[in-house]
């Protein structure tokens, strides 16, 4: 007949090796060089006239979702040398018109030397300044996409 401390100590055990077996399984994967994709969701309020990074490279820019009418655009730019980002720059590529009060689903490949950055659609210093509440959803990594957005170097 078993005692009780003993079934304890074995089950003990058997969880001590488990755990120790299913430790070494991760380390062996983290080990071959396997990058894990990092999910980055953000929910913000954007400034008129203040245009705003979404992400940097390298990523993959899933979805941005506007809610409300204002009229938003988003862009590539190249990062600098140290790999800050220059969202007011007047050297902006493939510009991509959202569609207000929705979710545009992107699906864009941002690379290691780019952004992406976000502004309001206007062009009018004198209209009234609004804000506009977005969120978007993108994954940290190198992942092949459906579509690319490449920023010019002129």
């Amino acid at each position: 007949m078993f005692s009780i401390n003993k079934v304890c100590l074995a089950g003990a055990l058997v969880s001590a090796i488990a755990a120790a077996l299913m430790a070494s399984g991760c380390n062996v994967a983290g080990a071959s060089g396997l990058q894990r994709a990092s999910e980055v969701r953000v929910a913000t309020t954007l400034e008129a006239g203040s245009p705003r990074m979404v992400v940097a490279g390298p990523a993959r820019l899933l979805h941005v979702d506007v809610h409300g009418r204002q009229a938003l655009r988003i862009y590539s730019v190249k990062r600098d040398t140290t790999g800050a980002v220059d969202c007011a720059a007047k050297v902006r590529a493939d510009v991509v018109a959202l569609h207000q009060g929705a979710s545009n689903e992107l699906n864009l490949r941002v690379t290691e030397d780019e952004a992406i950055c976000m502004a309001d659609d206007s062009n009018d210093p004198g209209r009234d300044a609004r804000r506009t509440d977005v969120s978007w959803h993108a994954r940290r990594g190198a992942e092949e996409p459906s579509e690319v957005m490449h920023a010019r170097n002129d």
